[in-house]
């Protein structure tokens, strides 16, 4: 009797041993998400009617299916294990509960984030328990993912890198032309051209001028790129575009230019440089094409800053130390190419009359532009001092009052010391005085809160004051003007927002985080994806977009109720304590300042430098949704609903 059970349970535990065996079966595989992170996955295939639990927890339930990594190096667990599909709900009678299953076949992914671009060895123990609704097993098997380093990587031929770098130069050279064609350069096309064929009485000088300007032009853009090839870094544009000095200086320049361009008195050369020169009226002319060229790509700036960021970022990130050069110069080229066309075939121009007094009034029409502009680059320098005397308001006021006074002008009201006489006013000058008094009018809701979308990447931004009756969606936040209020309460569980500063409200009383660790806690507590909107202070496409797609009441209520907002200025000067200070992967250097760590995190996870730039992502920061620029109401609502309901899927599962 003795050997009978013994011979019996030997069998049964043969049978147990052969049903572990073969109830599941197991493959693995890897897909790298090209943001840093990889996900491990793990297939089942199960032999019917044997089913297996979902990775859900299960409180005093069966065991679900789990990934127990271990020695964990160069790499960190993104989350847990989790499903990917729908598995089926079913009640187990033994439990009392009710419980997720997956028959025939189960999928579970474990994400990961490389800390090392070298090649690391995933480890751990996968678990799992298989019921056929009579019996259940339990069983677990050791895994491994060997995940390949970039060095580990077999170098690509010659071949695949000259057609990336083909493709790099490509795509600058059509950024260069799309440069062109902004609001900030096209409307300038005119008058640029109008200085190459003024006072050249062959065209061979019009050619000469309209070269050098070209090739100014190109060697400025060089010039920038060899800034950031030897730094190894886009520090160098931010500090050119934010800084107080440099702003300073832009705007000075353009004063005193304007002032001369309005007859107060000549910029000329030194006398020794021009006695050297052929022709002192010849070397002028190129010098003073340089200086045009000049002129030209600090006013373009605040249109050309996202092309520029962009080719400046994928050159850094591309890892060859010559590709922000190249980029750089083959964006000059592309940029200056029309101008130097039109200097070259200006027929159009040539019909324009050949007296001084046309010229005269090219000169003061740049003029009263260049002061419009210099309002810009003193704003600038007002924000980075938080003084708060260049108001939006007061921009808005000294534009109406240039619009008016050359509108006069125009008219023959106002003339400077070298106007000639005017008899009559001809059909053009009516037509621009007509445009720059229209100009003026449009402009005056402006003082009173209206929020001249279109002008917005020119102007300070707007506080939350000046909402008034001409700003629709803030009306639908608050019934008092003025009084605008966030309504998303439940931020509340939240921590209070560290490194707030009024100058960097959201607008439309929106609340948001400035620290993106801060921000994703907050998603935890609250079950929302977060929005990460990338920007700068001088970032002409950001206002833009506050202005022309978060004013509508669609996007409001979502940046409001359904996502936590984290507003990530690149150039935030607030020093960080040591202990939240970085050390930068892309160069070595230490970000030691809010905005130098919010720009490093944008540029070494997705890739890009410029501004706009927003990014939905989950609890353990990975994209739900490709990446949006500056972009359309439809677009960023598409971009957001999407995300939205990627985040509402995953937290089904």
């Amino acid at each position: 009797m003795r050997r009978f059970f013994l011979s019996l349970i030997a069998i049964l535990s043969l049978t147990v041993a052969s049903a572990q065996i073969t109830t599941t079966s197991w493959s693995y595989e890897q897909r790298d998400n090209g943001d840093g992170t990889v996900d491990l996955i793990l297939k089942a295939d199960i032999i019917s009617p044997w089913y297996i639990y979902s990775s859900d927890s299960i409180q005093k339930g069966p065991l679900p299916t789990t990934l127990e990594l271990k020695g964990i190096k160069g790499y960190e667990a993104v989350g847990t294990l989790r499903d990917e599909g729908e598995a089926v709900v079913k009640h187990d009678k033994a439990f009392n509960i009710d419980v997720k299953v997956f028959h025939n076949n189960a999928v579970f992914i474990q994400t990961i984030k490389k800390l090392t671009d070298s090649t690391i060895v995933v480890e751990g123990t996968l678990s799992w328990q298989t019921c056929n609704g009579g019996e259940c097993l339990m069983d677990e098997t050791d895994v491994r993912f060997d995940i390949k380093g970039l060095e580990a990587a077999p170098p690509a031929p010659a071949k695949n890198k000259s057609e990336g770098l083909l493709m790099f130069l490509l795509i600058a050279f059509a950024a260069g032309l799309g440069g062109v064609f902004t609001p900030c350069v096209f409307p300038m096309i005119p008058m640029t051209v109008g200085f190459f064929i003024s006072g050249s009485d062959n065209r061979r000088k019009g050619f000469m001028k309209g070269l050098m300007f070209g090739l100014s032009v190109t060697l400025i853009y060089t010039l920038v790129g060899i800034l950031v090839a030897l730094f190894k870094s886009t520090d160098a544009t931010d500090t050119l575009g934010s800084h107080w000095i440099p702003n300073a200086i832009f705007a000075v320049l353009f004063i005193v230019f304007a002032i001369s361009f309005l007859g107060a008195f000549e910029i000329t050369l030194p006398g020794g440089l021009a006695n050297k020169a052929d022709s002192k009226a010849d070397k002028g002319g190129l010098i003073a094409s340089f200086f045009v060229a000049l002129a030209m790509v600090i006013v373009s700036f605040s249109c050309t800053g996202p092309f520029v960021g962009s080719i400046l970022a994928a050159a850094v990130s591309g890892g060859v130390a010559i590709k922000p050069v190249l980029g750089m110069l083959v964006f000059g080229l592309a940029f200056s190419l029309p101008f130097v066309i039109f200097s070259f075939f200006p027929s159009l121009m040539k019909k324009m009359p050949k007296s001084g007094g046309w010229l005269n009034m090219v000169k003061v029409i740049f003029a009263f532009i260049l002061l419009a502009f210099s309002m810009k680059y003193l704003s600038a320098v007002d924000v980075w001092f938080g003084w708060g005397i260049i108001s939006r308001p007061l921009v808005i006021a000294v534009w109406i009052a240039i619009a008016v006074c050359l509108g006069l002008y125009l008219l023959g009201k106002i003339q400077t010391s070298h106007d000639s006489p005017i008899t009559n006013v001809g059909a053009g000058r009516v037509v621009f005085a007509i445009v720059s008094f229209s100009f003026a009018i449009f402009l005056i809701p402006g003082l009173f809160g209206a929020p001249l979308s279109h002008l917005s990447a020119l102007l300070p931004p707007a506080s939350e004051t000046t909402y008034t009756v001409f700003n629709n969606s803030a009306l639908s936040i608050s019934d008092q003007p003025g009084s605008i209020q966030p309504t998303n309460t439940e931020s509340g569980s939240c921590a209070p927002i560290k490194y707030a500063d009024p100058k960097h409200a959201a607008p439309y009383g929106l609340q948001a985080y400035y620290d993106i660790v801060q921000a994703v806690e907050c998603s935890k507590s609250l079950k929302k994806p977060v929005l990460l909107a990338f920007k700068s202070t001088t970032c002409s496409g950001c206002k833009l977009m506050e202005a022309n797609v978060w004013s509508d009441a669609g996007v409001q209520e979502i940046l409001r109720n359904q996502v936590v907002l984290a507003t990530l200025y690149v150039d935030d000067k607030t020093i960080l304590p040591e202990s939240e200070q970085i050390v930068s992967t892309l160069d070595g250097k230490i970000k030691n300042t809010l905005g130098r760590k919010n720009r490093d995190y944008q540029i070494s996870r997705f890739g890009i430098a410029s501004q706009p730039y927003y990014v939905l992502i989950d609890q353990n920061e990975i994209s739900l949704v490709e990446p949006v620029g500056e972009c359309s109401k439809d677009d960023f609502l598409n971009f957001l609903n999407q995300g939205i309901q990627k985040f509402a899927s995953q937290s089904v599962r």
